[in-house]
């Protein structure tokens, strides 16, 4: 039987995939779903029939998780540091992004500031010229 890769699509952010889905969709056994859930890499839900399911989110990290554990070497102990560390990379890149934009509009703000002075200036030394 050939295999066809399965697409993830749903609109809704609320929407939580059985393991067995989760686990033909990451190419990962669902033991493996369960350890990532023991090490706390995933958070499973318990859906409406009991159960457990994973959120988009968690699909598409578990992705990572695998590519990391299988292709790189990584131990789950080590997949954990990996994504905190790389979590927390995000939040400097976001904290530096805002700290860009704060420094941008402040400039902008100083060099209206001497545009006004400069024209004050002119007008003032006009004046004097005329006196």
């Amino acid at each position: 039987m050939k295999k066809y890769p399965i697409a993830l699509f749903c609109n809704d952010p609320g929407a939580l995939y059985e393991y067995r889905i989760v686990a033909r969709m990451t190419r990962v056994s669902e033991e493996f779903i369960r350890q990532c859930e023991h090490e706390e890499l995933v958070t499973a839900h318990t859906m409406l029939h009991g159960a457990k399911g994973l959120s988009a989110a968690d699909v598409s990290k578990l992705k990572l998780i695998r590519y990391l554990h299988d292709d790189m070497g990584l131990a789950l102990e080590a997949i954990d540091f990996v994504l905190r560390y790389r979590e927390r990379v995000k939040t400097m890149e976001r904290q530096l992004d805002e700290m860009e934009q704060k420094l941008r509009q402040k400039e902008q703000e100083h060099q209206a500031e001497i545009l006004k002075l400069c024209r004050r200036l002119a007008q003032m030394m006009s004046e004097d010229q005329t006196i």
